[in-house]
Formats: C-alpha cells, structure tokens, sequence
C-alpha cells in the first residue's frame, strides 16, 4: 500500500518475521521458521512463484507463499529452556555439553585433516594436534553455530511460536563457556512475539465510507468540464483571467535589465491558475508584443511546476529569487462548447443523448459511478489503518528496537530509530493482520486471477494513453508481465491485500455518509 503510514523511510532489514534460511540463502544467521500453519496465503497453479521471494521484509508488506521446513534432525538433543519476560518477549537459554558439539567437531577436524598440506608431512598426514592446534576454535565456533541454530529452529517449531524477527543476545544474560578449555557452554536469547489477533471485532467497530453527494453543483461542473474538453482554441487579441499565455521568460537583474548568463526559457503562463491577484491583474489585457516582470513563483502552482516552466534543476529553483521578463509571443483562450447536440454526441455517442435534461441525468449517473469508485479507493486506505488503530495491537517494541539496531544494513543511531520506528511499527501491524485474516479463510491466489488483475492493469494503463487492446494482444502482453516475477509478486500482493480488506469489511460495522466535493478532496488528500 502506498498510502498513510506504509512508507518504509530509511530503515532497511535484511528479513523481517517468519522467516528462514530456505528462502533467503543466508548461511551465518540463525534463521526463524514459521509456526506450523504460518504463511498461509497460497498462490495455487503458479509455478515458482515464490521461491526466492524476500518475505515479510522492509521490502514486502504482505505474507508470502512459504514451503514446508524440514523437521529437525531425530537425533538433536532438545537442551533448550524457555523464561517468560513478558506477553509478547521471551528468553531461550540454549546448554550444549561436549557429548553434543565434539563429534561433529571431531568429525570437521579430520575432514581438514585429509585435506591438509604442511611443509614436512605428506597431504592427509598432517598430526591432529597441528590440524587442532589451526583449525580447532574456527571449527568449534561453526559447529557451536550451527547447533544453535538447529536448536533454535527446533524449538520453535515444536512450540508453535509465532516469532518476530530474529532471535537476539539476551540483554542481561551473560553466555557461559570458556572458548580455551571447552566444555558446557550456554547461550541466552531474546525473541520477540506476535501478538494473537481476534478478528470478531463486534458491532463497536464503526466506520464511516464518505461518498460525495452528487447534487447541482457537482453536475454544473462536470457540465463545464465537458464543455471545456470539447472546446476549441482561439487566439484573442487580448488576454483576459481564464487565458494562457505563450511567451518566454528572461531573468532579470537587480537594475531590471537582462541578467548577463541568466536564465531563460520559452513556455506558458494559465492566467486562470495564478492566486496572486496582483500580479493576476498584471496579466489581463496583454497583446502578443507585449512585456510584463513577474516573480516566477507567483505564475507558478508550487516549485515543482516552476522547474517544469523554467527549465531549471530542482537545485537551482532553490535559491531562486528575483524578477524575470516575460515576453508575449501568444494568447490562447479555451472557447467552451456549446450545450447543444454537437456536445451531447461527442459524449454520449449520436443519438444517445437528445436533450439538457437526458444531458445532466446522463451525466448523474456517471458521477455517481465515479463518485462511488473513488469512495471506495479512499475508504479502503482510511480503513486499514483506522481499523488497526482500533485494534490496538501491540508489539514487543523493546526487542523490535533491539533487532533493529543490531541487524539493520547500515549502522543507525538510537535516535534514529526512535524516530523512524512508529511507521515500522504500523506497518508491521499490517502485515500481522494479513497473515491472521489470510490464515483464516485460507486465502488463495489463483493463476486465473493473477491473469485477470494482469489484463485489467495493462489495459487500463494503455488506455490513459487512447490506445485500447483487442484480447488477443492484451492476453499476451499480460503474460509476459507475469514472466517478470518481481511483477508476479507485486500483482499477487495487490490481490492478496484486496482479498484480505473485502474479508474485513465483512467484519465491522461501515455506514454511508454523503459529503461535498470540497470535503471528500480534503479526505482524499489525507491518504495519498
């Protein structure tokens, strides 16, 4: 989602929760598998679609397909105890004496032992206590590691623990073993949990879906859209307040004469769209010929507009002050059409629309569509996050701060983690709700529905550009944006967020409120 509270801003992990070696290829990390039926969403009759997928990362705000992990091996001994440090915090203890590392170390040194090469001894001869001596406390960190590891694993898949992140060193635990005279060494981590969600919200879970009534007003401005859109250039001898203007800009300076290696640039001024009335009044009345200063920033919309209009870098339009000319090359002015059945066909189709009552009714109707459409689209991003709002989920905070600092790809200051993780945090509460809606109802991802969701978004995106698709060419151009898997995944996540929202809905309580076009802007604008 690319709406409120989703960004990721500058905190970067290399995996978030459930997930394991199988799927990220790490090797020096102890990896975290789901709980036994975590990862539910299944992407049925998709070959390979998620294999080597990155799950449940900074990168992916939705759950992910997920293979089953290998039971632990029959013979690893379980010398694991687990403390409760509070709801959502617990702390492993991990004790490995040495009837269980030495073998495998014993086992490790003579394979380097027959590959060795010393100067005075023949390949494979070389005395275990040199190979010892060499290889021994690198060969029993690896093994150690490992152990931990397989341990770690195997206890929280026989405890069916639904883990966040990764385990990490406890905090106030020291580890007990001497690396020189090895023995029984114990090993203390902390793991974060997810909390246990309850999706039977009840009739207190309220929400509203604001929609815009369509009423005169909005039907008159749609009537002048249209009017407007199927309009026709002029070219006035003088400008008035709804005119462009054609000209170019030169940069003056501070004695109102051509800045020498200043700027200049051949563009437009909307008098329709400047807010500064005196510098609006200024543009009124203009012939092609005709000279007029003006602050760039005043015929301007925002800064990003007067890039575009001067031709600058968005450097430059920093320090930007001062006067520039602008030059009257041209005035244009948008003759809106007429309200005639010249306009009703070009709409509608000929024919279809015979009359201004037909016209405005039409036209209603369409709002309505529309209108409808965009409640939605607002409603639906206004909700998951007032819903999880509502829910008050909480996390263990402390620990995500921790495996945060101490697993994040560049080094971040304390500072800047408390400053970045509220969005972390909500974002993650979001992907907790998926996986327990997905879990659930068994959500499904389908090679048909992957297909259709393709075709829709290919062909609605040529269609912004007046170019429709016959099926033919829309199936196969569909199909090979289903080969990229990057956007297999991204097309799979829009359908697995689109099924978990509708299963919400059904979930709450949602009533209709009819609000104007100026408030519903303001709703809208909330949620970009």
């Amino acid at each position: 989602m690319e709406d409120k509270g989703r960004a990721h801003l500058g905190l970067k992990t290399r995996q978030f929760a459930f997930v394991r070696r199988v799927l990220t290829g790490e090797k020096n990390r102890v990896p975290l598998p789901p709980s036994k039926g975590a990862g539910v969403v299944k992407l049925v009759d998709t070959p390979d679609l998620g294999s080597g997928a990155s799950a449940w990362g900074f990168e992916s705000l939705h759950p992910h397909i997920f293979e089953e992990i290998p039971r632990h091996p029959e013979n690893l001994p379980m010398n694991v105890s687990q403390t409760s440090l509070d709801d959502l915090r617990i702390e492993l203890a991990v004790t490995l004496a040495p009837e269980d590392y030495m073998p495998r170390v014993d086992k490790t040194l003579k394979r380097h032992q027959r590959n060795a090469q010393m100067p005075g001894f023949r390949k494979g001869k070389v005395p275990m206590q040199l190979i010892q001596r060499q290889y021994g406390q690198s060969v029993l960190a690896e093994e150690l590691n490992q152990m931990l590891s397989e341990q770690l694993q195997a206890h929280i898949q026989e405890n069916k623990l639904n883990v966040l992140g990764n385990p990490i060193p406890s905090e106030n635990k020291e580890d007990a073993g001497d690396w020189n005279n090895p023995d029984t060494f114990t090993f203390h981590y902390e793991l974060g949990l997810a909390p246990e969600l309850n999706l039977e919200f009840g009739k207190k879970a309220k929400f509203i879906r604001h929609k815009v009534k369509v009423d005169k007003d909005a039907i008159d401005r749609q009537v002048k859209d249209l009017q407007r859109r199927h309009g026709k250039m002029t070219d006035p001898d003088k400008s008035a307040d709804s005119d462009m203007l054609v000209g170019s800009f030169t940069q003056l300076g501070s004695d109102g004469t051509a800045l020498e290696g200043g700027i200049t640039s051949d563009s437009t001024i909307s008098v329709e769209f400047v807010e500064d009335k005196k510098t609006k009044k200024s543009l009124i009345g203009l012939e092609p010929g005709s000279e007029v200063n003006v602050d760039a920033r005043k015929v301007s919309r925002d800064e990003e507009d007067m890039v575009r209009m001067l031709g600058i870098s968005q450097e430059q339009a920093k320090d930007l002050a001062g006067a520039f000319s602008f030059k009257v090359k041209e005035v244009k002015r948008l003759e809106p059409h007429e309200i005639n059945q010249s306009l009703f066909d070009k709409v509608y189709g000929e024919g279809v629309v015979t009359d201004d009552k037909a016209f405005r009714e039409r036209i209603s109707q369409d709002l309505d569509g529309h209108f409808d459409r965009d409640a939605e689209w607002v409603f639906r991003r206004r909700f998951v996050v007032d819903l999880i709002d509502h829910m008050k989920m909480e996390l263990p905070d402390t620990f995500l701060k921790r495996w945060i600092m101490l697993t994040n790809e560049n080094p971040l200051t304390p500072e800047q983690v408390e400053e970045e993780y509220p969005g972390y945090a909500e974002s993650l509460r979001w992907q907790i709700l998926q996986q327990t809606v997905a879990e659930a109802i068994d959500l499904k991802v389908t090679a048909d529905e992957l297909e259709d969701e393709a075709k829709r978004m290919v062909g609605a995106q040529y269609a912004q550009y007046g170019m429709p698709m016959d099926e033919e060419t829309l199936t196969n151009v569909a199909k090979n944006v289903l080969n990229d898997e990057k956007e297999r995944r991204r097309i799979a996540d829009v359908l697995v967020e689109r099924k978990v929202v509708d299963d919400l809905k059904t979930r709450v309580v949602i009533s209709e409120k009819q609000v104007s076009f100026d408030e519903f802007g303001k709703l809208a604008a909330e949620v970009r």
